[in-house]
């Protein structure tokens, strides 16, 4: 009897190694997607110099195949994270621009910040450069199996000079 106890506290003991080392395995990849996620939209905004669509060249959609070709789905809200920065932001699913309520089940969120420029402390001056800040989603997701809460990613562009954004902003 004392044996038969002895081998069931060890089973109890390997499975919660084996469940922590499973979770922590599960949470690097996704954290990493997240990051790759991130640098990839940071590096299309950049290509484009803000957000435009003309012709052939539209920022949204070149995201939107490069999040597809990752196979990239998680959602957060960006009212949450964003709506205290006092800057423009949108909430972005697929091709889809979000603003304010709608944008709580967004795939990431953009923040259009503008510069001041240098030496100039007025309220009224002409913004010519601006920087995005991107906010990219994770969760602890195991195959279609998602579990806790949601955590995010954020990261900003450099300075884009006359930058167009005219699919989020309108200006």
């Amino acid at each position: 009897m004392r044996e038969s106890i002895g081998m069931a506290w060890l089973m109890i003991i390997v499975m919660t190694f084996i469940t922590l080392f499973s979770g922590y395995l599960a949470f690097s990849i996704n954290y990493s997607k997240s990051f790759r996620v991130k640098d990839g939209i940071i590096e299309r905004i950049h290509k484009y110099n803000g957000f435009v669509k003309e012709g052939s060249r539209d920022t949204l959609q070149d995201i939107d195949e490069f999040l597809a070709s990752i196979n990239y789905n998680a959602r957060g809200n960006c009212v949450k994270l964003c709506s205290d920065s006092g800057n423009d932001f949108v909430g972005v699913r697929g091709t889809e621009v979000l603003h304010d309520e709608d944008s709580e089940h967004s795939n990431y969120c953009i923040v259009k910040v503008k510069s001041k420029p240098l030496g100039d402390v007025s309220t009224t001056a002409d913004y010519s450069s601006v920087y995005y800040k991107v906010v990219v989603f994770f969760s602890l997701q195991i195959g279609q199996l998602t579990l806790g809460s949601r955590f995010n990613t954020t990261g900003e562009t450099q300075s884009l000079y006359f930058a167009e954004d005219t699919i989020l902003f309108g200006n």
